[in-house]
């Protein structure tokens, strides 16, 4: 059979329109599609609690744009173009990608990172039903000295409540979620057991073992004094060299005389001064003994026996002290003075007063500070002692 093809001009207008319409149909539907080509966070570094604004980049007309926030919070937004923005707040530090899909009449997706500071969120919870057990006992070092503090992590899952007995004879209830952290400061050297006994319905004892170690004391000197003994001459002197430890030292007798010596401290040693006058003994450690000492003197009677205007030592105490601890410092000596003080730390203090007093001094930072002490005229003499605060 041999197909007929009606070739009528109204057939035609009427296929023509038909074309027309699909192609104009077509060409709307196109333009109405968009695509998120991107996404940016502003700040993207920033302080838990603080907004942040996520913009979904593209262009056209979208009906909704889907946003994970990367926290848990997702949210789909209706708008009607792009570029959309929203905000959102982070409740907890820590790294999250943020991810933008197009939804409806929107295609494509992007990411992108904001990194917030603040604490990081809490554990989950356990599961239902599950039981809260203690699993370890972490120190923040095995050894420590007296008088410093060690951390405490008490490790687990759920949330317990439990007595830490600490060994030294005091002991702290602790609640709440599992890790928990406590800070106890050991007075005396030892070895203590810390235990962690966990109340019902928590369970599994723990514990942990503790040394608490006394320093060696450093070898240094720390001041140095001149007396004159009973029943000797007198043109001779006692001079006293305190500080810890054994040490090798040379002692100068300020009369051109000196002596090399290695001696547990304090150490004692008498020197003649045969010749009246003023004289300045030092003693100046050698290594790995630390420190140096001075006092100055007078041999003989001063002129009409009134006392002289002097400065003969200096002494501290305590000699080991704290960062911000308050030392106090001695000037010894007799008459009325304007002397100057060297506290060893880049600081210095102007004194006038009746010889002896007091000054008080911290220092904020650990270190071996020597204190020196001099005077102007009238008064003669000056003195040095030494202090060492912890680190």
């Amino acid at each position: 059979m041999q197909a007929h093809v009606l070739h009528t001009p109204s057939l035609r207008r009427f296929v023509v329109g038909i074309a027309a319409s699909l192609s104009l149909f077509t060409g709307v539907a196109a333009a109405q599609d968009s695509t998120v080509l991107g996404v940016a966070v502003k700040p993207s570094d920033v302080q838990a609690g603080t907004p942040v604004s996520a913009t979904a980049s593209g262009s056209g007309l979208c009906g909704a744009v889907h946003i994970d926030w990367g926290d848990g919070t997702a949210i789909t937004y209706a708008t009607s173009t792009l570029p959309v923005t929203q905000s959102h707040t982070y409740k907890y530090g820590g790294a999250y990608t943020v991810r933008a899909q197009g939804m409806g009449n929107c295609t494509g997706q992007a990411t992108t990172r904001v990194n917030v500071s603040g604490p990081p969120p809490p554990p989950p919870p356990p599961p239902p039903g599950a039981t809260p057990t203690l699993s370890g006992i972490d120190l923040s070092a095995p050894a420590i000295a007296p008088k410093s503090g060690v951390t405490i992590t008490i490790r687990g899952e759920g949330t317990c409540r439990m007595n830490l007995d600490f060994g030294d004879g005091n002991s702290q209830e602790v609640s709440g979620p599992l890790p928990q952290t406590v800070r106890h400061t050991y007075a005396l050297p030892g070895r203590y057991s810390i235990v962690a006994s966990p109340i019902a319905p928590c369970t599994n004892r723990q514990a942990a073992v503790l040394d608490v170690r006394a320093e060696p004391a450093q070898p240094r000197i720390l001041s140095l004094e001149v007396s004159r003994p009973a029943n000797v001459a007198a043109s001779v002197r006692a001079i006293r060299v305190n500080g810890t430890g054994t040490c090798a030292y040379t002692l100068e007798f300020g009369d051109g005389n000196s002596e090399g010596r290695n001696a547990s401290l304090p150490d004692v040693v008498q020197h003649n001064y045969p010749a009246d006058g003023r004289y300045t003994a030092v003693a100046v450690a050698a290594a790995p003994c630390t420190g140096t000492a001075r006092s100055t003197f007078v041999i003989g009677d001063d002129e009409g026996g009134t006392r002289p205007l002097e400065l003969r030592r200096v002494t501290v105490t305590p000699v080991d002290a704290r960062p911000g601890e308050t030392v106090q410092i001695t000037l010894q000596g007799s008459g009325r003075c304007r002397v100057t003080l060297d506290f060893g730390d880049d600081r210095q203090r102007n004194v006038v007063d009746v010889l002896p007093f007091r000054v008080t001094h911290r220092y904020s930072v650990g270190g071996d500070y020597e204190i020196v002490a001099w005077t102007y005229p009238p008064c003669e003499g000056g003195g040095s002692t030494a202090v060492r605060v912890r680190r």
